[in-house]
């Protein structure tokens, strides 16, 4: 886990890495490259309009459920999770949030905008109008690792760890909700369906570990509609 000074730090950083990229043509002609090694290991998908993952999902409150995971353009979100107890049932559209059928707000929707950046890596990353290299570093283990800073709606954004040698995502780092931090760690890449998976997604939030995810199937269908995302009536 990076320690708290570290991601402040980087999130200190991310202002001033916006105000450079600009003047710094070396850097963007860095990040073009880097966004096509990462479309080239994931694999590409055009016109990002749609994504679904499903798989299972293991909470340390919870236990262990089945999971869905469904984004379509421009902003709209939800989120399955079924455990023996209740599922639940989290969406988000138009800048609206719902948990079930109770409208939700605040920083609940700002999580909810979170959550759904982070299941669009690593093509939403393509879009370069929102995508600013923040800098390198070398890792514990020896690599080097490129941090990417995608900016969300003010004052969200999405810090993501790439490998240099791999072009994965390692980690993303969400902020912009008061001190919370919701750090993902990605691990296990497969390949499904043509497209490279980090399969296992460790969650952390505050510091503290809080679960896992499995993702088992990834696919990108049409449009469901705005009706898939609105609350039960």
């Amino acid at each position: 886990m990076p320690s708290r000074r570290r991601v402040h730090s980087l999130a200190r950083l991310v202002v001033v890495a916006l105000l450079l990229a600009v003047a710094m043509p070396s850097g963007a002609e860095e990040l073009a490259s880097l966004l096509q090694r990462i479309e080239a290991a994931y694999g590409a998908v055009g016109k990002l309009t749609t994504i679904r993952q499903s798989g299972r999902t293991v909470s340390r409150l919870r236990g262990e459920g089945t999971m869905e995971r469904l984004w379509a353009a421009p902003d709209r979100f939800r989120i399955r999770l079924g455990y023996a107890s209740e599922t639940e049932v989290r969406s988000m559209a138009a800048g609206r949030a719902w948990q079930g059928s109770v409208d939700k707000s605040g920083p609940f929707l700002q999580a909810m905008q979170l959550q759904a950046a982070r299941s669009q890596l690593p093509w939403n990353l393509m879009a370069i109008e929102h995508t600013a290299l923040l800098g390198s570093r070398i890792a514990e283990d020896g690599s080097t690792v490129h941090t990417l800073v995608l900016v969300l709606e003010s004052p969200l954004r999405l810090l993501v760890e790439v490998d240099d040698a791999t072009a994965r995502v390692r980690r993303s780092i969400g902020t912009g909700i008061g001190d919370m931090q919701f750090i993902t760690e990605y691990r296990d890449f497969r390949h499904i369906g043509g497209h490279l998976v980090a399969t296992r997604e460790e969650h952390y939030a505050m510091g503290r570990h809080i679960g896992h995810s499995i993702i088992e199937q990834l696919d990108f269908p049409a449009d469901p509609g705005d009706g898939a995302f609105l609350p039960p009536q």
